[in-house]
């Protein structure tokens, strides 16, 4: 956004950006729900599944659990690259841990194993790894997460598994071939898309933290802007941005129904 725009509404930043500091993270009812079990399967030593649509916040979640558990207990590794084979995958875990892999993928997954265990038990941190983009994982890696959780014959939860990824997750975490993984994964956590409540909520909320404090979207305009978007996060950021600029264009001080309408031509295919 130019400083003419932002000076115009009386902001300080853009207000739909991506980056988006943790403590100016909008929570509704959805995520608030989708925080609170996964924060407490991890301090419960437990895994975890949280699963949405593309632009649902499942990254905003997952960067708001790992801000709120407690420093120095929790030891976060993120991972999002789902797309590898099992010796690659094992070998970019090492690599994330601070380990050199090994040539062979039983001596990486021994290193990682041991690496684990070395940090539950004699540091007293409980490691976390978060795999994103997990419903892309091949059926070879998925299958052998299992074993990842298996230390002392399964009798100590040494590490939380969080998958995240698209719906779909969900139904490949019911085939046979990952039953064992499935039955490690107690806690199924769920983003859906905003009413048309929570998208005006939502654009006031980025709209007063990026330092506007007048009224900005009409009430028409915010209907349509969720019918349009389907109250998915993503495009409510992309279709609001240009919103304003347009609003901006005309001189306007109010995002009405005509203001969105044209957003939405503009946009096109951004907001399929």
């Amino acid at each position: 956004m130019t400083r003419k725009l932002l000076a115009r509404y009386g902001l300080t930043k853009d207000p739909f950006t991506k980056d988006v500091p943790v403590e100016e993270l909008f929570e509704h009812a959805g995520s608030e729900s989708a925080l609170a079990r996964v924060s407490a399967a991890i301090e419960g030593r437990a895994s975890a599944v949280l699963t949405g649509e593309p632009g649902t916040g499942k990254t905003f979640v997952v960067r708001a659990i790992e801000a709120k558990l407690p420093q120095g207990r929790y030891r976060v590794t993120y991972l999002y690259n789902a797309t590898v084979n099992l010796r690659d995958f094992y070998r970019q875990l090492a690599t994330a841990l601070g380990l050199e892999p090994r040539a062979t993928a039983e001596a990486v997954f021994r290193m990682v194993s041991a690496q684990i265990e070395e940090t539950a038990s004699a540091q007293k941190v409980h490691p976390v790894v978060v795999l994103d983009e997990a419903h892309l994982l091949p059926v070879s890696v998925l299958g052998h997460l299992h074993i990842l959780l298996n230390f002392h014959r399964d009798s100590r939860p040494l590490l939380s598994l969080v998958l995240v990824g698209l719906s779909e997750l969900r139904d490949r975490l019911t085939r046979n071939v990952v039953t064992s993984l499935a039955a490690r994964l107690p806690v199924r956590a769920h983003l859906g898309p905003l009413d048309a409540e929570q998208t005006g909520n939502y654009i006031r909320h980025r709209l007063r933290s990026a330092g506007c404090t007048q009224e900005v979207f009409a009430a028409d305009g915010i209907l349509l802007l969720a019918q349009a978007t389907g109250g998915v996060l993503r495009k409510i950021g992309v279709l609001a941005s240009v919103a304003l600029e347009i609003a901006a264009e005309s001189k306007s001080k109010l995002v009405d129904t005509a203001t969105v309408e044209e957003a939405i031509k503009r946009c096109g295919e951004a907001l399929v």
